[in-house]
This record gives structure tokens, sequence and C-alpha cells, in this order.
């Protein structure tokens, strides 16, 4: 399998003469954009085919696949991330350690607020307008909303310290 994929890879960049260490990383580079890219171009067909689903009152088979592909896909990455410890924070101080300990907490508490208000205005006011036309949000949906914003952001706090190292 892996002889396969490497071979996919020289055909693919027309390797025909050795390469550069520099060429090597730079081609490497523009694969990771190209990738992220087209990540994020997927995650946008799946949200306007979700918006469409959800006027239409359907779900449609397109929709599953490209969640299920986005999934897979990230999935696939933080795997290979994780078994090469490439996502691993190493800090060779105490000092270093807090420093990168509290950056792991602001950004959490930020992705858990960011979540929170994205996710409550999707579910109480885009979805239900575009299916209904009808708004109805209550206190119990801020409620859930916060509490379920902060598990995520608790969450994203817990995984990332598991990243990071001790070196001293």
């Amino acid at each position: 399998m892996k002889n396969m994929l490497e071979k996919m890879y020289l055909r693919f960049i027309n390797k025909v003469s050795e390469r550069d260490e520099y060429q090597i990383q730079e081609i490497n580079k523009e694969f990771a954009i190209a990738g992220l890219m087209l990540w994020y171009t997927n995650i946008l067909a799946m949200f306007i085919m979700l918006v469409v689903d959800t006027i239409n009152q359907t779900l449609s088979i397109g929709t599953i696949i490209t969640f299920v592909v986005n999934m897979l896909y990230a999935n696939y990455l933080m795997w290979k991330l994780k078994k090469k410890k490439l996502n691993d924070i190493e800090c060779s101080t105490k000092e270093e350690f807090f420093k990168k300990k509290k950056q792991i907490k602001k950004s959490s508490i930020r992705a858990g607020l960011l979540w929170t208000f994205e996710m409550f205005i999707l579910m109480c006011y885009v979805f239900p307008y575009l299916s209904s036309g009808k708004i109805s949000v209550s206190f119990s949906d801020i409620i859930i909303w916060v509490c379920a914003g902060l598990f995520f952001g608790s969450s994203m706090y817990v995984i990332s310290l598991f990243n990071l190292k001790k070196l001293y």
C-alpha cells in the first residue's frame, strides 16, 4: 500500500529526475495548502447542501456523503499527525510549559465561545427560519447551547493538554 501511494505521489509530481530538498519541501507545502483548500471547499459545499435540504425539508445523499468524507479526512489527518507525533507541543522549561498552557486555555475559550455563538445562531435562528419561516427561541435553548459550548471548549482544552509534552 505504501509503495503504491509513493508511486502515485511520484507520478503526480512528474518526478523524472532527482529533486533537491527545497523542491520537495515546496511541493509538499503546496499539497498541504491544496488539501486544506479542498477541505474547506467541501465544508462549504456541505453547508450549502444542508441549507438547501433544510429549505426543502429533505436529507440528500450528497449531504451525507460530504459529511462522511469530511469526517474521514479530518480523522485520518489527526490520526497520522498523532501517530508521527507531529501535533506534540514540546516545552523545555517550566515557564514555557505554563505559557503554552495559558495559550491553549485562551484558544480553547475562544473556540468554545465561537462554536456556541455559531451553533446558537444556526440552530435557533437560521435553520428554523429556513425550514418553517418561524423563529422561537426559549431560555432553555440558550442554556443548552451555553452548556454545549462549555463542553466543547473544555474538550478542546483537555485534548490540547494531552499534546503538551514536558522535556524538563
